[in-house]
């Protein structure tokens, strides 16, 4: 029996790098006009603190983020760590969703939104 190697990091083509990043640049733009359309009011390409969201409602304390390819490796997943700590000690709640999910199912996207605010409500009301 022979021993396959397999490489923990394979260098990604420059072509689909770029790929990635022109995609991930239209969905941010399909995901705002939707936003837009459904009355939605975030705001595109915030900052918290030094982290920054493609988009941000301070009302509802929502932030999207839209991830593409670099999203995929270990190494940038793992610096994420302490952007959601921070995050989370800010009482934000942060939707990170695929280029993919926006493209094809953003019903998906407007329910978890919908969920949300039905969770912010019930958990905010004080008896």
């Amino acid at each position: 029996m022979s021993t396959q190697i397999i490489p923990v990091h394979q260098k990604v083509p420059e072509k689909i790098i770029r790929h990635s990043l022109n995609n991930t640049i239209k969905t941010i733009d399909i995901l705002d006009t939707k936003l837009q359309e459904k009355g939605y009011h975030f705001l595109k390409n915030q900052q918290l603190g030094r982290y920054h969201f493609n988009f941000y409602c301070p009302n509802l304390k929502i932030a999207i983020e839209i991830d593409g390819y670099a999203h995929e490796f270990q190494d940038i997943h793992n610096q994420d760590a302490p952007k959601k700590l921070f995050i989370s000690s800010l009482g934000v709640t942060v939707f990170r969703f695929t280029d993919y999910q926006v493209l094809v199912d953003i019903d998906e996207i407007f329910r978890a939104i919908k969920n949300q605010i039905q969770l912010s409500t019930i958990s905010s009301y004080v008896v």
